[in-house]
C-alpha cells in the first residue's frame, strides 16, 4: 500500500475478545501504520489490553470526547460496527459528523448477517440508516445482501462498495496452542470450531450435531475456542466426550488452530462475510459452514439450524484431502480500502465496484 497524506482513526472493537470486526480493526490498523499512516483507534468495546493509539470510548461521553477530538485534527474516521441494532446505527450517526470542513469525508463498514433484516422491519430504523449514510462518503457492505438493503434504505447504490472483510495479512502470524499437539495425537478427525454467546452462532447446534459424528467416528476430536467455549455445555463435557475447550485464545493461535485440525465448523444461524471463514479456506482447511450470508466458493454447506445435516457434512469432510489452499483475492481488500482512502482524500467520491465477488476490481491507488 503507498501512503497518502492522510490521518485515519478507526472505530470499532479492539481485541479481546477476538471477534471478526476486532480481528480486522486490529488487521487494518496494522497494515496502515504499517504504510506509515498515522492511526488513532476508539475502542468502542475495551477489553483488558492496550496497544500504542488505542484508546476507549463506551460510552456516549467518551465516544462524544473522542471523536471531536480527532475531528479537531482532521482525521478522516472509518467506523466499523454490525449494522443489526439501534446502538450501532447510533454509532454510526455520530462518526459521520466527526468532520471538520475541508476534512474528507469518512466511511462506514457494516459487518452483521442480521443487518439487513433488522432493517427491513421498520421504516424508523430505515430513516435512521440513510440519515447515518448520508455523512459518510463511502460505505463498505461485506455481503451484497446488506449492500440491497442500504439501497432499500434510500443509500445511492454509487456510494456503496461490496468488500469481505477479510485480508492475507491476517495470517501473517501463528502459532499452536500448547494443549493441542497432544490432543490431535489422540483424536482423528479433528475438527475445530470458534463458540461465542448466543443463539445466532450456533453452540447447541453443533453440541446436537457433534453427538451424531461420535456415534459414527469414535476417535473425533472437536476443539472449541472463543468466549463460550469453556461455559457452554459442549466445552463442559471435556477430553472423555472428544472436546477440547481452549477459551478465548489470541488470534495467532486461532489460525495456529484451524491450520492444525483437519476442518473449520461454522454452525452459525446468520452471518456477514465471516472472516474466520476465509481464514480457514487460506490455510487449505476444509470448511463446513451454515447456508447463511455469504460463503466464498470452496465450502460444504448445510442449511442453517439443522444439525443432522452439519453432522453429514462433518463426515464428509473427514473424508476429503487437506492441505490445498483456496486461492487468494486478485486483490487484498485491505488494499481496496486504501485506495478509498486516497479518493476520500482527493475528494474523487466513493469507489463503487464489488471486490472478492467476481465482479471488476478498482483500479490502483494513484
Amino acid at each position: 500500500m503507498r501512503q497518502p497524506l492522510l490521518r485515519v482513526a478507526l472505530v470499532g472493537d479492539w481485541p479481546p475478545p477476538y471477534g471478526g470486526i476486532s480481528i480486522h480493526v486490529q488487521g487494518l490498523e496494522a497494515a496502515l501504520r504499517e504504510g506509515g499512516v498515522e492511526v488513532r483507534v476508539l475502542d468502542i468495546m475495551p477489553g483488558a489490553h492496550r496497544a500504542p493509539g488505542v484508546v476507549p470510548a463506551r460510552g456516549e461521553v467518551p465516544y462524544a470526547r473522542e471523536l471531536a477530538r480527532i475531528a479537531a485534527r482532521s482525521f478522516l474516521v472509518h467506523v466499523h460496527t454490525t449494522g443489526s441494532n439501534l446502538k450501532s446505527w447510533v454509532v454510526a450517526l455520530a462518526g459521520s459528523r466527526a468532520r471538520r470542513v475541508g476534512a474528507p469525508q469518512g466511511v462506514l463498514t457494516l459487518h452483521s448477517g442480521l443487518a439487513a433484516r433488522w432493517l427491513s422491519a421498520k421504516r424508523s430504523r430505515r430513516e435512521l440508516a440513510r440519515a447515518a449514510c448520508t455523512g459518510y462518503g463511502q460505505i463498505i457492505a461485506v455481503n451484497a445482501e446488506i449492500a440491497s438493503a442500504l439501497g432499500d434504505c434510500g443509500v445511492p447504490p454509487e456510494k456503496v462498495l461490496v468488500l469481505p472483510a477479510f485480508s492475507p495479512k491476517l495470517l501473517a502470524s501463528r502459532s499452536t496452542p500448547p494443549l493441542l499437539e497432544a490432543f490431535r495425537r489422540s483424536h482423528s478427525p479433528l475438527f475445530c470450531a470458534q463458540l461465542s454467546p448466543g443463539p445466532i452462532y450456533g453452540a447447541d447446534l453443533l453440541e446436537e450435531a457433534w453427538d451424531l459424528v461420535r456415534a459414527r467416528e469414535r476417535g473425533a476430536g472437536l476443539v472449541v475456542f472463543g468466549t463460550a467455549s469453556v461455559t457452554g455445555p459442549l466445552g463442559r463435557r471435556g477430553i472423555t466426550a472428544g472436546v477440547l475447550a481452549l477459551g478465548e485464545i489470541p488470534h495467532p493461535q486461532v489460525l495456529g488452530t484451524m491450520e492444525a485440525c483437519d476442518a473449520f465448523v461454522r454452525p452459525t444461524r446468520s452471518d456477514g462475510d465471516a472472516v474466520s471463514v476465509r481464514e480457514a479456506l487460506a490455510l487449505g482447511r476444509t470448511v463446513v459452514a451454515s447456508a447463511a450470508g455469504h460463503r466464498p466458493p470452496g465450502c460444504l454447506l448445510f442449511p442453517p439450524g439443522e444439525a443432522g445435516l452439519l453432522a453429514a457434512q462433518m463426515l464428509a469432510a473427514a473424508r476429503l484431502p487437506q492441505g490445498v489452499p483456496v486461492p487468494l483475492p486478485t486483490r487484498d481488500p485491505f488494499d481496496v480500502i486504501w485506495q478509498v482512502y486516497a479518493s476520500l482524500s482527493d475528494h474523487r467520491g466513493p469507489v463503487s465496484r464489488s471486490v472478492g465477488t467476481g465482479a471488476a476490481h478498482p483500479s490502483s491507488p494513484p
